[in-house]
């Protein structure tokens, strides 16, 4: 200030009366920032080993895969634990400090492996599905649609082709469910729990192989199935051909033949039944190639045609023998029987239509008693050795019924023609939940000789 004092009174002498001198300002204080203090050593402890857990930590992440971000409650984890992680690194300021500074770096890489983790466990789930009900809907559909057992001879075209379509249907059904279960398998989350999918607990992962063998057991049982079928067929096919012999030779001109095959009681009744079983039996080999949709091999039509005129060729050797069709001795004319005869032909449902006198050919009514089991398949498991393990009940019936035999002509509705049935009746007192139970039934029935209307009471 002494200084510009003088300098204006310098200026005043020289004339320089209204030169204003301005005075300089006087500089504000600044106050500067001071940069953070450097880490101590306990500081930097805390700050690498934070760098180590997070480093463990994507670790751990990685070795998990992204898979069970699938599961909600494990990706909200990782995100609070990514928070937690921000948190601890921000309480450190010193940025500069290459402690600091990875342990940020470690922060942005695991950051970005549950954002990674996250973002690809939607896509899976986008691409899988409902994935418990896709399961749920699997198990289901292969236990409605189990391979069948084979298919024992003798059987009729359309039970061949219901027996197919079971077949093809347990077939296709066990093959998508593979197919769907493989493309499942990869990238389902579907950790191991201890509960039971009938106790409610979730599909698992060895659920899921238990599908897998479930339905790859089906399919080995439809193979097994459709070879059994098969072998039985031509096993018996080619059997029949020596079987069929016996009925190629009956002479009756030979004084054996013809009273043990053409005049013996029952003879008759018994050759023609053996005759319909060889008939149905060639019947289910040309069946079982029109349910594949395949053309009847010439054999096989050369075989029902042989068999049919086997049957006609011992009806007229048997009249040969015999002089004339009649029907057989009566064992009995008891009236109750004969009443319920006449009941079973007047049936409906049975469709005998006109017949002519009722013969008993059988003295009584007799009691009969068989027990039959069957095994209702609820589960299949295969082993990793091959081993099948069935589960299930087995459930058993005791048949009572009693039974009696007659003999009657019926009108073939066609041709006009009469010819000899032989009828068994039956009545059960027990059986399975479809046996009609207190009712006079009939059951087996064999079609016999032509005989004249003339010849019925002689």
């Amino acid at each position: 200030m002494k200084n510009t004092a003088v300098l204006i009174g310098c200026l005043a002498v020289l004339g320089f009366t209204d030169v204003a001198i301005a005075t300089p300002a006087v500089p504000e204080r600044v106050e500067l920032a001071q940069a953070p203090r450097p880490l101590v050593s306990g500081e930097r402890v805390r700050v690498k080993k934070l760098a180590r857990d997070m480093e463990s930590a994507m670790q751990t992440l990685n070795q998990g895969g992204v898979t069970p971000f699938q599961d909600p409650t494990y990706a909200d984890k990782w995100r609070k634990s990514v928070e937690r992680y921000r948190a601890a690194v921000q309480k450190f300021p010193q940025v500069d400090d290459p402690d600091v500074q990875a342990a940020a770096a470690k922060l942005a890489e695991l950051e970005n492996m549950v954002a990674f983790g996250v973002q690809s466990a939607g896509k899976q789930q986008s691409e899988l599905g409902d994935v418990q009900k896709i399961l749920a809907t699997i198990e289901q559909n292969l236990r409605a649609n189990r391979a069948p057992q084979w298919l024992p001879p003798p059987f009729t075209e359309q039970e061949a082709r219901n027996w197919i379509k079971v077949a093809a249907d347990s077939q296709q059904t066990a093959k998508k469910a593979v197919a769907e279960l493989q493309r499942i398998a990869p990238t389902a989350h579907l950790p191991v729990n201890r509960g039971t999918v009938q106790s409610g607990a979730p599909y698992d992962k060895q659920d899921l192989d238990r599908l897998l063998r479930f339905a790859n057991g089906n399919l080995k049982d439809v193979d097994s199935a459709l070879k059994q079928t098969l072998d039985a067929l031509k096993t018996q096919f080619a059997a029949q051909d020596r079987e069929l012999a016996y009925y190629r030779e009956l002479d009756p001109d030979n004084e054996k033949h013809r009273m043990n095959a053409f005049l013996k009681e029952g003879a008759e009744a018994d050759i023609y039944a053996g005759l319909d079983r060889h008939l149905a039996l060639a019947q289910s080999v040309t069946g079982y190639q029109r349910a594949f949709a395949k053309a009847p091999t010439p054999r096989s039509l050369a075989r029902i045609d042989e068999i049919i005129t086997l049957r006609k060729t011992y009806a007229a050797n048997r009249l040969k023998a015999l002089g004339a069709s009649k029907l057989p001795e009566a064992k009995s004319s008891d009236a109750e029987q004969l009443a319920i005869a006449e009941q079973i032909l007047a049936k409906p449902r049975y469709e005998f239509g006109e017949h002519g006198p009722i013969v008993l050919t059988t003295k009584d009514i007799v009691e009969r008693e068989k027990q039959v089991s069957r095994a209702e398949i609820k589960d299949i498991d295969v082993s990793l050795s091959g081993k099948v393990t069935l589960s299930g009940t087995q459930t058993t019936w005791n048949y009572k019924w009693q039974e009696f035999k007659f003999a009657t002509p019926l009108k073939d509705t066609d041709s006009g023609e009469w010819y000899i049935w032989w009828i068994t009746v039956k009545k059960f007192s027990s059986g399975w939940e479809r046996t009609p139970i207190g009712e006079w039934v009939s059951g087996a029935t064999t079609k016999g000789d032509l005989i004249l209307r003339e010849n019925f009471t002689k």
